[in-house]
């Protein structure tokens, strides 16, 4: 679920079935999901309960919400899968772009993240599935 934030032009799922409807789940790092931020620290997260509240969502004055961008979501799901021993098939760079351009900042994106595995077995894994991509 990608929440408007004025500059991204990628959003897609359905904001009101998510957020309005209360129909979603979400993956909350070091909960329900494997935390990532100990190799991408805060990239691409940002606070963005203002946002929601503007957008009709009741939160508690106080209550802080904490959404990943495009890119940063991407990466989490690749790290994930590798962690949990999973193959990376499943996902396809392609689903995550409207345009050529995007789709390859994206491969950059993700390149970037493989060199930063060294020489590891996640990083021959995923310089796999970047190929086959």
């Amino acid at each position: 679920m990608t929440i408007p934030d004025g500059e991204a032009c990628f959003v897609n799922w359905h904001f009101t079935d998510t957020f309005l409807g209360g129909k979603a789940s979400f993956r909350v790092a070091g909960r329900n999901f494997p935390d990532t931020s100990a190799l991408l620290g805060s990239a691409g997260v940002r606070e963005c309960s203002d946002i929601l509240r503007r957008s009709g969502v009741e939160l508690p004055p106080s209550r802080a919400f904490y959404a990943a961008n495009r890119d940063r979501a991407l990466m989490d799901l690749v790290l994930a899968n590798l962690q949990q021993g999973r193959s990376l098939q499943h996902l396809r760079i392609e689903d995550f772009a409207d345009s050529e351009a995007e789709e390859a900042h994206l491969q950059e994106v993700l390149r970037d993240l493989r060199d930063r595995l060294g020489a590891s077995e996640q990083a021959r894994i995923m310089a796999d599935w970047l190929q086959a991509q």
